[in-house]
């Protein structure tokens, strides 16, 4: 909220909330899935760092030392360690990070969750609690401005004052008619479940002044998620549309004094005849659809996500649901600088998206990114340290996107994208053949469009290990060998780099004989794969698409040679045992 105009009362801003705060973790309760208690998936101190503003505390029985266990009904709540969450736990949250962002303002609701606590003893505990945290809390009946509330919590209050700790204090916002509001509302409407007006102390100055404050409750809850949608848009458009008045305040000497009215909205989207969490999948997919949510980019309705829309409680709220509602809350011209600003310096890898760029000094939110204001620009290495102008890109939870103001000048570094050689056709290898023209090798990582090939190497087997390099145009005996890439070739060899050379034996053998071959990883640790071309089929990626390299060493027309040599002497040979094999037959 350090963006957020401080003049603004809190019932202008658009403020995201959580239904039963402390319900991630439940006593004795079942997966989120079948619990009937449990309603969000983060613990209290993660949805203060996602944007949740509005907490829905209820109070159960004290412990030993007084402190409230906090409830849904006869359910009580765990923190992370496991422990039972009190109410000094939930202060303690809250003081934290108020204290670390001291712009920031909370809402709090405290209820008495169930029978075992009293309002009695909900009203010690709570007397206590403001006792110690004097300067801590917001507890007058008018509607604050956020600068008169920065750091500190307005409190909202549903449970009745009673017993001795009543006097000496002040109790913010009394509420306690909610329930018996709600269930004689009849309609689809917002129900006034508070009307106030008076005078009261405002800041710090003991003045009073004149207050109308109004609280418009939506908080139908027995019906399923389908039916709830109906009553969660009526809310939206309610506050959305609201206009304020100025009304007449009579003071006890009969003058009257004008003050413009004040109204919450508090819009819950729980209900009771499904479990929270199916119910909030319901609810929560309409919310991120909502044009009053998101942009939808439909005619007449596309500027509704910019309205005020009160108060949303919410069950399962994660920090883009959250985002969509308060980042409305900014001025146009802080709208993104509060959010995000641009890095000194990008570093990223060739062929990647620039959106997947590291930042230094910089930051997004969410799907947010930056991206280049001319796309016909090249970022391959040999443009590394070169500076380009970005602009910033922002992204709803639907995925729709805005272009944004802000804009720069950023070098970006630009690191060769590294490739692994798999090899191919290192099986079925005969002596007297053109070994090097079967051999071939694909580079994973590689962009497809590239124009870029591996550099092979053969090389000698020394007891398991590569050993001596070939000479070119050496011919192939039987025996083990091992090829390997030594470099790139091409016209974007510069823009990769090879993460390992992928050393890889294989076998030739004599003629009429099936080679094997043997994967290893260049330290002699290979195994032998008798006739399956494991570095074939096993290491070949999906879909890769590459072509296949040449062997790079020109030694094509040298072998082709040899190997005609070869296969001359190889095919005399087997006619002369043929001959002999016929004469024999003939003889017998």
């Amino acid at each position: 909220m350090s963006h957020v105009d401080g003049s603004k009362y809190l019932d202008e801003l658009s403020i995201p909330g959580t239904h039963d705060s402390g319900t991630c973790s439940v006593d004795n309760d079942t997966e989120p899935q079948t619990s009937l208690a449990k309603c969000q998936q983060d613990y209290i101190p993660t949805q203060l760092l996602e944007g949740i503003r509005y907490f829905d505390i209820r109070l159960g029985k004290n412990d030993d030392k007084g402190d409230p266990g906090i409830d849904h009904g006869i359910c009580y709540l765990l923190k992370k360690d496991g422990g039972y969450m009190q109410l000094s736990n939930v202060i303690g949250y809250f003081k934290t990070f108020l204290n670390e962002h001291p712009s920031e303002a909370l809402i709090m609701l405290v209820s008495r969750g169930n029978d075992e606590a009293t309002d009695e003893s909900v009203t010690t505990a709570f007397a206590n609690v403001m006792g110690n945290n004097s300067d801590l809390f917001y507890t007058s009946s008018h509607v604050p401005t956020l600068n008169e509330v920065r750091g500190k919590i307005v409190l909202l209050r549903r449970f009745r004052l009673a017993g001795d700790s009543v006097d000496g204090h002040t109790w913010g916002l009394d509420l306690t008619e909610w329930d018996d509001k709600i269930k004689a509302h009849s309609g689809k409407s917002m129900c006034l479940v508070k009307y106030e007006q008076g005078f009261e102390a405002a800041g710090n100055t003991g003045d009073k002044e004149p207050y109308s404050t109004a609280v418009y409750a939506q908080d139908h809850y027995d019906c399923t998620g389908s039916s709830k949608i109906d009553w969660v848009d009526m809310a939206l458009k309610a506050a959305s549309e609201f206009e304020r008045s100025t009304v007449d305040i009579t003071a006890a000497d009969g003058t009257t004094v004008q003050a413009t009215e004040r109204c919450w909205f508090i819009n819950y989207t729980s209900c009771t005849q499904n479990n929270p969490f199916t119910a909030a999948r319901v609810v929560n997919e309409h919310l991120y659809k909502s044009s009053y949510i998101n942009n939808t980019g439909v005619e007449g309705t596309k500027e509704n996500c910019r309205k005020h829309i009160g108060i949303i409680a919410s069950d399962f709220v994660d920090a883009a649901l959250a985002r969509s509602i308060y980042q409305r809350n900014y001025d146009t011209e802080h709208k993104q600088a509060t959010s995000c600003y641009l890095p000194a310096r990008m570093r990223m890898t060739y062929g990647d998206s620039l959106s997947d760029a590291s930042l230094q000094d910089g930051k997004t939110v969410g799907e947010g990114h930056f991206r280049l204001v001319d796309s016909s620009n090249v970022l391959n290495v040999a443009a590394s340290g070169h500076t380009f102008a970005i602009e910033y890109v922002d992204v709803d939870a639907l995925g729709n996107e805005t272009v944004t103001g802000l804009q720069g000048s950023v070098p970006i570094d630009i690191d060769p994208r590294a490739l692994t050689p798999h090899f191919e056709g290192l099986e079925g290898l005969k002596a007297g053949e053109d070994v090097r023209a079967k051999i071939a090798a694909s580079l994973e990582g590689k962009l497809e469009t590239d124009a870029c090939t591996a550099q092979l190497e053969f090389v000698h087997d020394a007891n398991g290990a590569p050993g001596t390099a070939m000479a070119e145009g050496e011919a192939f005996a039987a025996g083990t060998y091992w090829v390997r890439a030594k470099g790139l070739l091409g016209d974007a060899a510069k823009n990769y780099t090879l993460a390992t050379d992928g050393a890889a034996s294989f076998t030739v053998t004599t003629s009429g004989n099936a080679g094997a071959t043997d994967t290893g990883d260049g330290n002699g640790n290979g195994t032998n794969a008798g006739g399956a071309d494991k570095n074939d089929k096993g290491n070949k990626r999906k879909g890769s698409g590459e072509k296949l390299a040449g062997t790079g060493d020109n030694s094509g027309i040298a072998a082709g040679l040899a190997a005609a040599a070869v296969a001359t002497t190889v095919a005399g040979a087997a006619m002369l045992a043929s001959d002999r094999e016929n004469n024999e037959g003939a003889s017998e």
